[in-house]
């Protein structure tokens, strides 16, 4: 399987601690036996923190070479080089804030079920502003998901979908209009369809949890939890939790 990151610009130096951990859990639960990949605009400071980890660093192809290569605050270049790097096998995308502190019984189960095919954590409420600007175009089909994690299984593909509506935004969303949460709405409309056919599995919220200031913010115990992902912008979950993380990845 595939485990992939991305991480640029100003974002190299306010989470790349976030980014260690965040690889570190994953890897402490899948063992060494699969592919971990950062892409990035800047693989040599990046190579020099993650040095010690045996990750595959990539710089990032040249912007005019490679898909979602846009300057914004929507997260495309999270996307870079490529939705998906190889449909033949199972494929992780995952945010730098997202830490896994159980072996996941869930994508296991995801994993074995020939209907499905992708992936994604639940959101907290589901409200317009999660979809970003792409709200626009969001129907009453359109989930509300949470893009920190999100699997695309092997010989499943979101690419032609997703490459429809990064088109669409393009077109469509001035630079004045575009949110840290446009991305996100357009995977949300590319898996409307795969919900209705039932290929799309919605990680239980109460396990594969989102905290943040305005997201669970009164949980003081990760003993039932699986996965968190500790929300933009300031990710105070992390530094909440970074003892226990410490503990669990010795």
């Amino acid at each position: 399987m595939i485990f992939r990151w991305s991480i640029w610009g100003d974002h190299i130096s306010k989470n790349i601690e976030l980014l260690r951990y965040s690889i570190l859990s994953f890897r402490k639960q899948f063992g060494d036996s699969h592919q971990y990949i950062v892409y990035t605009d800047d693989a040599g400071q990046v190579s020099e923190y993650l040095v010690d980890q045996n990750i595959d660093v990539r710089q990032f192809p040249k912007q005019e070479d490679s898909m979602f290569s846009v300057s914004s605050k929507a997260t495309w270049m999270k996307w870079r080089p490529a939705s998906r790097l190889d449909i033949e096998q199972t494929e992780f995308y995952i945010d730098s804030d997202v830490f896994l502190l159980k072996y996941p019984k869930e994508i296991d189960l995801f994993l074995s079920d020939k209907n499905m095919g992708f992936a994604i954590l639940d959101e907290y409420h589901g409200q317009s502003w999660q979809h970003g600007a792409m709200a626009r175009k969001a129907t009453g089909k359109t989930p509300f998901v949470n893009a920190g994690l999100f699997i695309q299984k092997a010989g499943f593909n979101i690419t032609e979908s997703l490459t429809k509506e990064y088109e669409w935004w393009r077109e469509n969303i001035k630079l004045e209009e575009q949110t840290h949460h446009d991305e996100q709405g357009a995977l949300a409309i590319t898996l409307a369809e795969p919900l209705q056919n039932g290929e799309l599995y919605i990680l239980p919220k109460d396990k594969y949890m989102l905290i943040g200031p305005n997201e669970n913010k009164d949980i003081d115990n990760l003993d039932d939890i699986v996965l968190f992902h500790a929300v933009y912008p300031d990710h105070p979950a992390f530094y909440r939790f970074k003892n226990y993380l410490d503990n669990l990845l010795k």
